[in-house]
């Protein structure tokens, strides 16, 4: 079997400069490399090739071959092809339109994506936007797999490799049943809630957040139900099965069970969390991320 050689653009940008110019000097003047690069790269191609693309004038420089001349005008083609493709990709990064996916955390999801996607259909209607739902692992998981440009979540850890633009902050609050004997209170320390039992929305590091939120307080939790739903976490609060703490504030108090929950301040000094549009570090943003970071950043400070 014919050994096979690679070939490469820089080798092909030296021959067509060769053979715009028939001469080596003046070659390596115009593409500012010297000349011994250029004709090992030449020299290089023609052995990959199988083929001579020069006659070699000592005096009166170069003359093309008939397989130099095919190959040039191949190569013109390729390189017209190429620089419409890269123009393409600059004119996609800098304009708002084609498609993005952005990566949703679902607690989030039904509060902010309504708003998200009216304000940049309203803004930007050459955009096409696709969501993925999931939890802090996935969304990053969804960032990292290339299959979402930009993700919407709390910043919750500083995962490597990820950059996190925060664009708002959502303060926690506890949530009680409505006839709760503190649910008239305006707010209320964790630790008058210290003995009864706790509903965790229980999903990927932003458990931590809240059970580490209670044990700062001195308090430790006494974990009756865990799940993963937001809204089967204020069903059964609703219930009266136990309390809760959440960042999200639906305009209701009713729950799908029909019962009632209240929304009570923390007067504890809590933290907050940060609403962030994230992506890959090692990406440069484009037009369309930078538009959902803009419309995020709209939502929240009208909040």
């Amino acid at each position: 079997m014919a050994q096979r050689f690679s070939i490469t653009l820089t080798q092909l940008n030296y021959f067509a400069e060769c053979a715009k110019t028939l001469n080596m000097t003046a070659a390596s003047q115009e593409l500012h490399v010297a000349q011994s690069a250029i004709s090992t790269a030449i020299s290089h191609l023609e052995k990959a090739l199988g083929a001579a693309l020069f006659i070699r004038q000592h005096s009166k420089g170069l003359i093309l071959t008939k397989a130099g001349e095919s190959l040039l005008r191949d190569s013109q083609r390729i390189f017209g092809l190429l620089t419409d493709a890269i123009e393409d990709i600059r004119a996609d990064q800098d304009q708002v339109r084609g498609t993005i996916t952005i990566a949703c955390f679902n607690t989030l999801a039904p509060f902010m994506q309504p708003q998200l996607l009216g304000l940049l259909q309203q803004k930007h209607p050459d955009l096409t936007v696709d969501i993925l739902e999931g939890d802090y692992e996935e969304c990053i998981a969804a960032l990292r797999g290339g299959r979402a440009e930009v993700a919407l979540m709390y910043n919750l850890t500083n995962a490597e490799g990820i950059n996190h633009q925060v664009l708002g902050h959502v303060r926690p609050h506890v949530v009680l049943h409505a006839e709760h004997a503190l649910a008239s209170r305006k707010e209320i320390a964790l630790t008058e809630l210290a003995d009864e039992p706790f509903v965790l929305l229980d999903l990927p590091d932003s458990n931590d957040y809240f059970l580490g939120m209670l044990r700062q307080q001195g308090l430790t939790p006494n974990i009756k139900f865990r799940t993963s739903s937001y809204e089967t976490v204020r069903s059964l609060v609703a219930t009266g099965l136990g309390f809760s703490i959440l960042n999200q504030r639906p305009l209701i108090s009713e729950t799908y069970s029909g019962n009632r929950t209240v929304v009570v301040e923390i007067s504890d000094q809590v933290p907050s969390l940060g609403v962030s549009v994230s992506s890959l570090a090692q990406m440069e943003r484009s037009a369309r991320a930078a538009a959902v970071a803009e419309a995020v950043r709209e939502i929240m400070a009208g909040r």
